[in-house]
């Protein structure tokens, strides 16, 4: 008895400690650990010192101490130019930041270590201000730099983590088999400079090096590419402006950077042909990917298959083909195809030549459509209107798989108007020009303002070449309420005799409102906008095929040309008031 009252005892008077000793956590709110740090890590020293002078070519450490503990964040943010085999190697040595070099460098170079957003505080992950530190294996630092920018062609937004890459090397595959002779990355913003290099004739490349190998994959890398051999002519000071370090977030400061060079990055048209993948998609569909554009087919065959129950279909670029296969039993696991097309040779000819591939289902797609194969008994139509780009537009309607037979004359257009009285209207139902699966449906008549229309199609009036029909849908379509929308209208001159695919644009690029072809002036009306900030992007169409053609390296030929709009100020945006119709002219 007396050591259980003991106990309480002792419990009691913990308690007691714990309520009103100032030493015992408070449930009801955090612990206070006084204002968050903010401020990012400051550089103390560097061994050897920045701008140092005959460097060894190996076994180079260099030292950044900093006035507390940093941490490597992103060590592919280090980045060496020239850059060498290896990458540079960072770790981290109590307040400092050791780099070592693991290659052997070139002698009488200057070298840069750019450290980008690579470093940052160990306990709130504040970013150390971006540093380059330069050196040189001779007796002098070269002095020169460039800037400029990385574009994608077609959509003309920064790209960023690009390499951006100078070559002394002339030779028009140099950027696939040597190093550069001096490069960097771009930043958030697609904006780089190459700073501390040679005043002579350079080849400037960008390309996204996915690999991190300092060379160009064809086929499989971004691309860009300067027209001409560039000079860098600007020399380098501390009181440079786009020489600083830059806060990613800040807009203002950042879009004020000054660039030399715009270089459009596009995926490269392949230039060599042959057959780059094959196979089975469903049990009675199946695909062939070529290499190259433009692919000249002679003649196609499956093996034990007639050829009236085969269906194929290029796209637009013919770089890729489907097949289905419209048979009433089963097809072998495994079929035999035959291709004969115009195949590049060793010599790197075009040749009439005839393959024999072979494309299976695996085990997996055949588990996949036999669980399919019990619930896949209706077509999956796509159907896509939009108020504000009917009259424009249309419906869209897109099938998965090929069609046998469409009863249009089941389709009913009712229109209503505001009195609530219907009747039915006539429409256009045909098939897209260059898109197998797809059809366009269109109003014979204008759409009138304040009528509602329902658009149905009934029941089994699709059906595929394997038989299935579609269920029934209704579509609802009413014009957008013009009370707060505005409008623009563009007198479109100086066409000449080029064609252009002329789209509105959202100010940041990304987002796509309307899109017209033009082969001659014109004034293009859009309807139904939203309060907001618009652009235009203008695309020179030079061979009319109404889509965008990229660039090839080897054979010099950049990407379909992009500008954007601009207006006499210089400024690309149009500010569009609520309820507001603008009227403004391009000049192409």
């Amino acid at each position: 008895m007396n050591r259980n009252v003991t106990a309480i005892l002792l419990i009691v008077l913990t308690a007691a400690c714990c309520l009103f000793s100032h030493s015992c956590a408070n449930t009801k709110a955090a612990p206070s650990g006084g204002p968050k740090d903010t401020i990012p890590p400051v550089l103390l020293k560097i061994e050897p010192a920045d701008r140092t002078l005959n460097m060894p070519t190996a076994d180079v450490k260099i030292a950044l101490t900093y006035n507390e503990y940093t941490v490597v964040k992103e060590a592919s943010g280090i980045y060496l130019s020239p850059p060498t085999k290896h990458a540079p190697q960072a770790k981290v040595k109590n307040k400092s930041i050791l780099v070592t070099l693991r290659d052997t460098l070139a002698e009488n170079t200057t070298y840069t270590i750019d450290f980008n957003n690579a470093l940052a505080d160990n306990n709130e992950g504040n970013m150390a201000p971006r540093f380059t530190y330069v050196f040189s294996t001779g007796d002098s630092i070269d002095s020169m730099y460039l800037t400029g920018t990385v574009l994608d062609c077609e959509k003309l937004t920064p790209v960023k983590g690009i390499l951006v890459a100078l070559y002394d090397d002339l030779s028009d595959s140099a950027c696939m088999k040597t190093l550069p002779a001096a490069a960097t990355r771009t930043d958030d913003w697609g904006y780089f400079v190459i700073r501390n290099v040679k005043p002579k004739a350079y080849q400037i490349y960008a390309y996204s090096d996915d690999d991190k190998d300092n060379l160009y994959l064809q086929g499989e890398d971004f691309i860009a590419f300067n027209d001409s051999l560039f000079t860098p002519d600007l020399i380098v000071r501390d009181s440079i402006y786009e020489l600083g370090s830059f806060d990613m977030k800040d807009t203002l400061a950042c879009q004020k950077r000054q660039s030399q060079l715009s270089l459009l990055l596009f995926k490269e048209t392949a230039s060599r042909q042959f057959i780059k993948n094959k196979g089975r998609s469903d049990q009675k569909r199946g695909f062939i990917r070529f290499n190259a554009h433009n692919t000249v087919l002679n003649s196609f065959q499956i093996f034990g298959v007639d050829s009236t129950a085969i269906t194929t279909r290029f796209t637009p670029e013919r770089d890729s083909m489907d097949f289905w296969i419209n048979t009433s039993y089963n097809l072998p696991d495994s079929l035999l195809l035959t291709v004969e097309y115009m195949k590049t040779d060793s010599l790197g000819n075009l040749a009439m030549t005839k393959e024999d591939i072979a494309v299976s289902l695996n085990d997996e797609q055949k588990k996949a459509l036999a669980e399919k194969a019990k619930t896949d008994t209706l077509i999956n139509v796509t159907y896509n209107c939009k108020n504000e780009n009917v009259e424009q537009d249309g419906i869209t309607l897109t099938f998965p798989d090929p069609i046998a037979s469409i009863d249009t004359a089941a389709i009913l257009f009712i229109s209503t108007n505001p009195k609530n009285q219907n009747d039915t209207t006539t429409f256009i139902f045909e098939r897209d020009t260059t898109k197998f699966e797809v059809y366009h449906m269109q109003l014979s008549q204008k759409y009138q303002t304040g009528y509602k229309y329902q658009v149905i199609f009934p029941e089994g009036i699709f059906k595929d070449i394997y038989g299935r029909k579609n269920k029934e849908n209704k579509i609802d379509i009413q014009l957008p309420n013009t009370d707060k929308t505005g409008s623009i209208t563009l007198n479109v001159t100086g066409v000449g005799d080029t064609r252009y695919i002329i789209e509105l644009v959202s100010a940041d690029k990304k987002n796509v409102f309307r899109k017209f072809t033009v082969d001659k002036d014109t004034q293009l009306y859009f309807p139904y906008l939203a309060e907001g900030e618009y652009t235009f992007r203008i695309t020179e169409d030079r061979n009319g095929n109404g889509i965008f053609d990229s660039g090839n390296l080897l054979e010099r030929k950049q990407p379909e040309k992009v500008i954007m709009f601009k207006k006499p100020d210089g400024t690309e945006t149009i500010d569009l008031p609520e309820q507001t119709d603008i009227e403004q002219d391009l000049a192409i």
